[in-house]
């Protein structure tokens, strides 16, 4: 039986005779991660096999992250190898089609000419009954999370969904519909499926575990390495997950990593990877803000991502300070603004407008435009004084990712741009692309995670103060020139994990590296001294080649005049692949596949429903909600979860009590006292017999942050910036706010 492809990803085929494509069989995938420090090493082999009459000219479509070096890409066939090198890429695309013609073997491997993080693999002439096994090597950079672990997830297209014919999504409708709505894999029949991991490095392991696996885990006696393996057969319905503990996560870690001395440009110096975590002054938080809060109500966004949504919204409207000024930008298929003629001052009667407009959100706007709501907001110019700063939340992707980029580039000495992308549907090219533009940060949110958690760790980064003029030096011996890659500094934000790369020359002696910057009219200061940088020599070379795709991503957003050269020497000198070129190699040993004249062999991707002017790339589904087989609190629960249950409360966003208590905070901090014992669950003149405080408000107000403490301190990151608030409000009624918090503190303990 001959299907069409899920949505495109995957490995899909056609004949020489037939224009339908058909799905490849996936036979296995074996998968080594080698994850040092903050590095993940990934080396995959995908196996699959020709079971037609006829030869394939095979193409694999896959979602990588933008930040992804991709650097090594192999077939083995009959026990021949394909080893694809780097060319520019219309070189490449030459000698590909040209070997294809000829009835040769070929492989391509290329970004998309719209977006960098969808790869094209081309296979040509897959003989029939042919196993072919792709080998596929890239790198990526891992943050420390709020709670101090490193996650590492593996690429979803490097396990594919599987669906059992007694599954809830068994049939063939139901996993398009998935697929459209992620960026997702699904494959017809089981595959055999193994993944092994090493985790290396100078930092002592605290603890290894998974939100989706059940592990085999040998740690070292002393600590700094582990091997890590699968205890049973993995769940094909998820995500393959791992959370590593160090034992000083937040301790600087610089590796240097030895060059290679035959090589060329970047890979003949070492290379330095600085890990810091800068602390900026809790002072630097300024009311001096204009926050635009720019939120997807696309369709894809209906059901629980849509409440998560809407909880998130609530979160960041009460955590706003007192004096700045604010909006909200809905968008779909049109967009429209909370305050149409420009941002207002947060005070009592702009809250009530935005907490109705949050209270009836929903995902009722149709497809994604979001090129022109962006465009909206740049028509109009920042307040006078106030620093714009715009907060975007999207699970979408757009073809137009250039077209954003630039847009945002050129506001960005008036505008910082943060993103937040929601599951494997969001394009990280997008949202990381528009954040490194607008001088911002940007998160993605997977299954494991929650929205509000990702979302508030980023308002707490746009109200602080911005840190400009930022220098990087080092002192070496001899004294030579050092050069930071990419050469734009990176952005400090406090507290955040900030990871910076310098090309050394080979025989020079790094004595410390200094970051400095400016706040407010304070001069910060973060030295890494000798001591911290501890020597690596990787046959990888994993860092110079994060380091040039870090460059690569930079010159795409600058949109430099006369970088094509340098770029392509960059990614011919490293392997790593840009738009600009491709790995292509050719089995010169293999016999020539018999093929007639039929079309051009060099397949077009073929991208259902998408469409060009920052439109979505998926289509729509009416009003029925999305459901799938992903993610689990416990890795041996077999239950079926939607995606968007995982991204808040395990009760409905509306109906959670840490909500309930968020919702009744006041535009200044405060909240009232009949509003606290409703929360409490106590009588309001009982609460008004205790009050030690000279005004109502303020004792209703530390009862509150006492019942936040009392009954949600694991979600504090959440509700951190609104309680700051509240006790600025303390502080300004003259209240001795310790008393009080102990005298609230005191109450609710004797009370059940």
């Amino acid at each position: 039986m001959t299907m069409s492809p899920l949505y495109g990803w995957g490995l899909w085929g056609t004949c020489l005779q037939e224009i339908e494509q058909k799905e490849v069989d996936l036979v296995s995938v074996k998968t080594h991660v080698e994850i040092r420090g903050f590095v993940a090493q990934v080396s995959s082999s995908l196996t699959y096999l020709n079971n037609y009459k006829d030869p394939l000219q095979v193409r694999y479509k896959v979602p990588v992250d933008e930040g992804a070096a991709v650097y090594k890409f192999e077939a083995h066939l009959d026990g021949r190898t394909i080893t694809a090198h780097c060319m520019e890429k219309k070189a490449a695309e030459k000698v590909y089609k040209d070997a294809v013609k000829a009835g040769q073997t070929a492989v391509l491997a290329r970004e998309d000419s719209n977006s960098s993080d969808v790869l094209n693999l081309l296979l040509g002439n897959l003989p029939p009954g042919t196993q072919a096994e792709l080998k596929l090597s890239l790198v990526m950079e891992l943050k420390v999370q709020t709670d101090g672990g490193v996650s590492f997830v593996l690429p979803t297209f490097l396990k594919p969904r599987y669906s059992p014919a007694n599954s809830p999504a068994n049939s063939f409708h139901d996993t398009e519909e998935i697929a459209k709505g992620q960026n997702i894999m699904f494959v017809r029949k089981q595959y055999a499926y193994e993944v092994k991991a090493r985790v290396v490095g100078a930092h002592r392991i605290a603890q290894i575990t998974s939100h989706s696996e059940l592990l085999s885990v040998d740690i070292s006696e002393d600590a700094l390495s582990a091997e890590v393996s699968q205890c049973r057969s993995s769940n094909y319905d998820r995500d393959w997950t791992m959370l590593i503990y160090y034992a000083d996560p937040y301790k600087t870690h610089v590796l240097r990593e030895t060059g290679d001395r035959s090589g060329v440009g970047l890979m003949k110096d070492d290379l330095l990877m600085v890990n810091l975590f800068p602390e900026v002054p809790a002072s630097s938080f300024s009311n001096k803000n204009e926050v635009i809060f720019v939120v997807d109500r696309s369709g894809s966004m209906q059901g629980e991502t849509m409440q998560s949504a809407r909880a998130t919204l609530l979160l960041f409207l009460k955590s706003l300070p007192v004096g700045c000024f604010f909006n909200i930008v809905s968008f779909g298929s049109s967009f429209s603004f909370l305050f149409p003629s420009g941002s207002e001052m947060y005070n009592e009667e702009t809250l009530a407008k935005a907490s109705a407009l949050q209270q009836n959100m929903q995902a009722d706007m149709g497809g994604t435009e979001i090129f022109q709501p962006f465009k909206a907001i740049y028509s109009q110019p920042p307040k006078a004084g106030y620093a714009r700063q715009i907060l975007l939340i999207s699970d979408g992707s757009v073809w137009n990712v250039d077209q954003m980029t630039e847009l945002v580039s050129r506001h960005a000495h008036e505008s910082r741009v943060f993103a937040v992308g929601i599951g494997h549907g969001a394009s990280t090219s997008l949202i990381r692309g528009v954040a490194r533009a607008g001088k911002g940060r940007s998160e993605m949110v997977f299954q494991q995670d929650k929205i509000q958690h990702k979302v508030m760790g980023l308002v707490t980064s746009m109200l602080q103060d911005s840190v400009h003029n930022v220098r990087v030096s080092c002192e070496v011996e001899p004294t030579s020139r050092v050069r930071l890659v990419p050469k734009v500094p990176p952005i400090i934000f406090g507290g955040q994990h900030l990871i910076l790369y310098a090309r050394i020359p080979a025989d020079t002696v790094v004595k410390s590296v200094n970051i400095q910057g400016s706040l407010s009219s304070k001069d910060l200061n973060f030295v890494v001294k000798d001591s911290d940088i501890k020597v690596v020599h990787d046959e990888e070379m994993s860092l110079h080649r994060l380091a040039a795709r870090a460059q690569i991503n930079q010159w795409q957003v600058d949109q430099e005049e006369d970088i094509s050269d340098d770029m392509i020497s960059l990614s011919l000198a490293t392997g790593v692949i840009s738009r600009l070129t491709a790995l292509v190699g050719v089995d010169h040993e293999g016999n020539a596949v018999a093929r007639e004249e039929k079309q051009d062999c060099m397949p077009h991707m073929m991208m259902k429903s998408r469409r060009c002017g920052g439109a979505r790339l998926r289509p729509m589904f009416g009003s029925q909600p999305k459901s799938a087989l992903f993610g689990c609190s416990q890795p041996e629960s077999a239950q079926a979860y939607q995606f968007g249950a995982s991204l808040g409360s395990a009760e409905p966003a509306d109906g959670d009590p840490l909500m309930a208590i968020v919702s009744k905070q006041r535009f200044d901090g405060s909240w009232l006292l009949e509003d606290v014992a409703e929360l409490c669950g106590v009588a309001c003149a009982v609460l008004g017999e205790r009050n030690p405080a000279k005004t109502e408000a303020a004792w209703a107000t530390a009862l509150a942050l006492a019942l936040l403490e009392k009954r949600h301190a694991e979600a504090r990151d959440q509700w951190s910036l609104l309680a700051t608030k509240a006790r600025a409000f303390l502080s300004g009624c003259q209240e001795d706010a310790q008393a009080l918090a102990e005298a609230a503190r005191a109450l609710l303990e004797a009370r059940p």
